[in-house]
């Protein structure tokens, strides 16, 4: 028996004949008993059901409206055959091509490949109903909406939204863009503090408010949302620094903006109701050159708009003016004393006002005060400064430094 086993002439015909029985029990399922060297097999035949339908079409220009969906494909063929194209499950399809058809419907005979070629195919339905709609272009602004906007932070305000781009275009069958009534971007703003920026989908929906399984181009856009803390405009103060040269004076300031708006908590704003701090160095000033201000946010104040101011100056020559018997007043004066010029002291002084000429063609007598203070004097006979108050941007020299004064207490009716 190992002599056998040994042989390569008794291997060979023993794997011949196990092969042989391996294909025959596999491949078959009825022998003939008609003498030969091999059976014979008999024909078999193999239905797929429901087998998609692809179609293919002119996708840019026209949308499939309808079609057959699936067809019936039966194979007929040897056991073999049949057998192996179930065992190997080979890429198939069955199809139409309307690429060369218009809009319409058309009845067009189902095509199939990638079948074993020792099979014969039968489709049923042999024909199949394709529908075509030529495409349409529309274009629509997108609308943003707002998402739970009652919980914004208190106190905060939603300013307008901002959506990038402002327009979508949907590219469909003329009977589905007709339906198109808008297109809505949806932004959730719960909580916000703050300005909220997301990037959110495109939903068209028709004019009964149902959403519609189109899509836009692009799909997706950019919003803004302005969110801003608590606010509140007021107008602002310039400090003016510095002195400009001897023979200058300032005319006028034209400034832009003259109110700025400021933010933060309600309680700070609350107590703002002018903005000051503004610095303006005289020294620098050029006629009719603007000049930018900074503005310096004050203490609690989150954010001022703008940030800056422009200020142009008026700047021309001195020239001067005399404004004659100005009356002399006498301020300061406490209870129970009486306050009296002494002899020889006038009760009017003239005033030489220097500044713009537009400026003095406007200054009137009225504008100017001439007084003299007694509130820090005792009784007794007293020397006091003569000063004179008027508008800025004016010089003031009085005709007289000082004024000599008398001061007594009032007798007691004690």
């Amino acid at each position: 028996m190992d002599k056998l086993f040994n042989s390569h002439w008794f291997v060979k015909i023993i794997s011949f004949f196990i092969a042989l029985m391996l294909f025959t029990m596999v491949n078959l399922d009825n022998i003939n008993n008609q003498p030969g060297l091999l059976p014979t097999l008999s024909s078999s035949t193999h239905t797929v059901g429901e087998v998609p339908l692809t179609v293919y079409y002119d996708e840019e220009n026209y949308s499939l409206i309808d079609q057959t969906e699936t067809v019936q494909v039966t194979l007929t063929g040897s056991q073999t055959s049949i057998q192996m194209f179930q065992m190997m499950r080979p890429s198939y399809e069955v199809f139409v091509d309307v690429t060369a058809q218009e809009e319409g419907t058309h009845t067009l005979q189902v095509e199939h490949r990638g079948f074993r070629n020792d099979v014969t195919v039968a489709i049923v339905p042999e024909y199949a109903r394709v529908v075509l709609q030529e495409k349409q272009t529309y274009s629509l602004p997108v609308t943003v909406e707002l998402v739970n906007e009652e919980e914004v932070e208190e106190g905060y305000s939603v300013g307008t939204p901002i959506v990038t781009p402002v327009n979508v275009t949907v590219k469909a069958a003329r009977d589905a863009v007709a339906e198109v009534a808008t297109a809505k971007a949806y932004v959730n703003i719960s909580e916000a503090d703050g300005p909220v920026e997301d990037t959110v989908p495109v939903k068209l929906y028709d004019r009964n408010g149902n959403e519609l399984s189109l899509e836009t181009e692009p799909s997706i856009v950019e919003v803004k949302v302005p969110i801003t803390s608590p606010n509140k405009t007021v107008p602002i103060k310039i400090t003016r620094e510095g002195e400009l040269p001897d023979d200058l004076s300032l005319e006028s300031l034209v400034v832009e903006p003259r109110e700025v708006t400021i933010f933060g908590s309600a309680e700070v704003i609350d107590e703002i109701d002018v903005l000051e701090g503004i610095i303006l160095e005289l020294s620098e000033l050029e006629d009719g050159e603007p000049v930018e201000l900074e503005i310096p946010l004050p203490e609690g104040i989150e954010q001022v708009e703008p940030e800056t101011i422009l200020v142009t100056p008026t700047i021309s020559e001195k020239v001067d003016r005399e404004f004659e018997d100005i009356s002399l007043e006498i301020v300061g004066e406490s209870a129970g004393t009486t306050v009296s010029l002494a002899s020889g002291e006038p009760s009017t002084i003239t005033v030489l006002a220097r500044g713009a000429l537009s400026r003095l063609e406007e200054l009137t007598r009225e504008d100017i005060q001439v007084f003299i203070d007694v509130s820090q004097e005792g009784e007794g006979e007293h020397e006091v400064d003569v000063q004179v108050n008027g508008p800025r941007d004016f010089a003031f020299v009085a005709s007289q430094n000082t004024i000599t004064v008398n001061i007594r207490l009032e007798e007691s009716d004690d």
